[in-house]
């Protein structure tokens, strides 16, 4: 029989055409979620145990999951700016299928998300197994669950046991050791004072909220600068300022904006007392060394007369914007295993140095905890609160720290300093 070579080109083209659309269609038979999230919570992360944990998890869940691809969209290095974008994108309909949420910022979003108590429920999830803090940040007006807080932090007072025999537990008691301090060649006490945001969250919120003042009012609006609150604002700044006019606390600290400024003259040995985060514990026990680090050890912030232990407490929670079924369980079931069940939280709160934000997973064996890790549960189980989810919070933030960098170089009085910052606060 003659060999047609036109009939072979044409069976020929059939064949390729009919084995690209079935390429085309396993492709398209694969359902895409996205997944927004900082770099230091993605696959990018600058730790390498970190990306490495999270690369892991996203492999092992598209192994398990072959109908889903998870696209990572990697948020701005600017929180306010990556935070506003997710709010943009979920007013115009187009968010991200889920993300990770700055936890005080949380509530503002809850409108935008979806209800997760039936899929909680399918996991063996109670929602009162979260710190009580984080149980108020994820849940709705109406009573639902809308977030899974994912890890947290807290405000402690570092001490050196040795030289400190009881920790102070008032500014009075501060001033009392510091001067104590202060004639055996230490600074009396240490704690950010600079213009940022470890100088309101470390220093100044946890003795203002232990006086009962607040920071915005029901509506959100600035508070801060009227009666009792003002006053309460007031007495703190004074007690500020007496702490730096006794010599205890050291003017320097008004360039401290963070809490890791402290860092070089703690590692220096200039400094038995301090106020921080509990990530310095780590790097209390790798400048000091193991026989130094044991010396030390934390208690409450210490409070003004009469006000009750509180502490700040921040962290990053996920909620989940798609109303499409497959998705949302999709995305349950990937923050779940990777950032929430117990094995998860477990490890990737032990990996990144953070606390967990469920009470159980500090009993699992995927935590590893730290020497402090009871005290901080403590702590943040019974005296923590989360910054107000207010559009005002940063403005009053910024003009508090000006406040407190101020006094403490001695440039305001307490009171010229509170009404300063409640002027711009109120044209801005």
């Amino acid at each position: 029989m003659k060999f047609d070579k036109s009939l072979f080109m044409f069976l020929t083209l059939i064949v390729l055409i009919v084995g690209c659309s079935s390429d085309s269609g396993e492709e398209s038979g694969s359902t895409e979620v996205t997944w927004s999230t900082t770099t230091g919570y993605s696959p990018q992360s600058t730790s390498s145990a970190v990306a490495d944990y999270i690369s892991g998890a996203v492999e092992d869940f598209e192994l398990e999951h072959s109908n889903i691809t998870l696209n990572t969209q990697i948020q701005s290095s600017n929180i306010s700016e990556a935070m506003a974008k997710i709010m943009e994108q979920a007013n115009q309909g187009r968010a991200p299928d889920m993300a990770v949420i700055d936890s005080y910022l949380f509530p503002q979003y809850i409108e935008h998300l979806q209800p997760l108590d039936d899929l909680m429920e399918e996991k063996g999830m109670n929602v009162e197994d979260f710190l009580p803090f984080a149980q108020d940040v994820i849940t709705g007006p109406d009573g639902k669950v809308y977030g899974l807080y994912m890890n947290t932090d807290t405000r402690v007072l570092f001490y050196n046991s040795e030289l400190i025999s009881e920790p102070p537990g008032t500014w009075e008691e501060v001033i009392e050791v510091g001067k104590e301090l202060n004639e055996q060649g230490y600074d009396g006490i240490s704690t950010p004072g600079g213009r940022d945001e470890g100088t309101s969250v470390t220093t100044l919120w946890p003795l203002y909220w232990g006086q009962g003042g607040e920071l915005v009012d029901d509506e959100g609006n600035p508070a801060f600068g009227e009666g009792e609150n003002k006053e309460i604002m007031v007495d703190v700044l004074s007690t500020i300022q007496t702490a730096v006019e006794e010599g205890v606390l050291p003017q320097r600290v008004a360039s401290y904006g963070s809490e890791n400024d402290q860092n070089e003259e703690i590692a220096a040995g200039n400094v038995a007392m301090f106020i921080g985060g509990n990530w310095q514990e780590s790097f209390l026990k790798e400048s000091l060394g193991e026989e130094e680090f044991k010396k030390w050890k934390v208690a409450p912030v210490p409070q003004l007369e009469g006000g009750e232990n509180t502490t700040t407490s921040g962290g990053w929670a996920w909620g989940i914007f798609t109303d499409d079924e497959e998705k949302k369980q999709a995305a349950f079931d990937f923050i779940y295993s990777t950032f929430i069940s117990k094995q998860g939280m477990g490890e990737f709160t032990s990996i990144y140095g953070e606390l967990p934000s469920r009470t159980s997973v500090y009993e699992s064996d995927s935590y590893e905890g730290t020497r402090f890790s009871d005290e901080y549960r403590q702590m943040l189980n019974n005296d923590a609160r989360v910054r107000p989810s207010s559009e005002s919070y940063p403005e009053i933030s910024n003009q508090l720290q000006i406040a407190v960098s101020d006094v403490i170089s001695g440039n305001k009085d307490p009171e010229q300093a509170v009404n300063d910052a409640w002027e711009v606060v109120n044209n801005e």
